[in-house]
């Protein structure tokens, strides 16, 4: 009974785990719904793929490492880590919106805070993806691609990979994990843009930004006191 329980708590773990993850892309989804953009299912597919590919990698790197260290300094790290991504999407979160314009405020929200901010030319697209998810669609032909869908992919997955690498660390599976996240990235996607369309949530996507952060320090926290 215990044993089912422990599992039962760990699959809801997992899937808060991926709930947070996925945060993101249900902003963007708002966006697009906002702005009439279509993503076709097989893009949507691109886009969970893109985020469970990169979960499965940082969790597969973090699983490496936990090899060499003992089970409780694992988890410890790994814990951390998770924390340490929690807090600073939530003080990103904060500093940006601190950071608004009155004139920020009248524009269309993107429903997603930019993540990173390098000045590397190559990801350059891919950055101003996270600024304003919609500029995805390049050709502006009003529904995403298998190629705009990729790159939306790699923007919102960006933030995954430490925290995948932390989850790994505390003992989240490397298997089902990332088909989780994958589940939920389509599912959140997939509503967002629904309810972007139909009810024009303007608000919904820049109070959602804060969650995840929120979310991983709890799924660390709570680690931690596993330990």
């Amino acid at each position: 009974m215990l044993k089912g329980r422990a599992g039962t708590v760990e699959l809801l773990s997992v899937i808060a785990f991926a709930v947070a993850l996925s945060l993101d892309g249900f902003g963007a989804g708002i966006a697009y719904g906002m702005r009439k953009i279509r993503i076709p299912i097989l893009s949507l597919v691109v886009i969970s793929l893109t985020s469970s590919t990169t979960i499965g990698i940082s969790m597969l790197f973090g699983h490496l490492v936990s090899e060499y260290i003992s089970i409780k300094a694992a988890e410890g790290i790994g814990a951390s880590i998770l924390i340490l991504v929690g807090l600073w999407i939530v003080l990103h979160t904060w500093s940006s919106n601190t950071k608004k314009t009155p004139d920020d405020d009248n524009r269309e929200p993107s429903g997603v805070q930019p993540i990173l901010n390098f000045r590397i030319k190559a990801f350059g697209l891919v950055i101003q993806i996270l600024r304003e998810p919609t500029v995805a669609d390049i050709d502006k032909s009003g529904y995403l691609s298998i190629k705009e869908a990729l790159l939306l992919g790699l923007a919102l997955a960006m933030d995954a990979f430490g925290a995948g690498f932390g989850a790994a660390m505390t003992g989240f599976g490397p298997l089902v994990t990332p088909i989780i996240v994958g589940v939920v990235k389509f599912l959140l996607v997939s509503s967002g843009v629904y309810i972007g369309k139909r009810y024009a949530a303007k608000w919904l996507g820049g109070k959602a930004a804060v969650l995840p952060g929120w979310v991983l320090i709890g799924l660390g926290v709570a680690r931690v006191m596993k330990i």
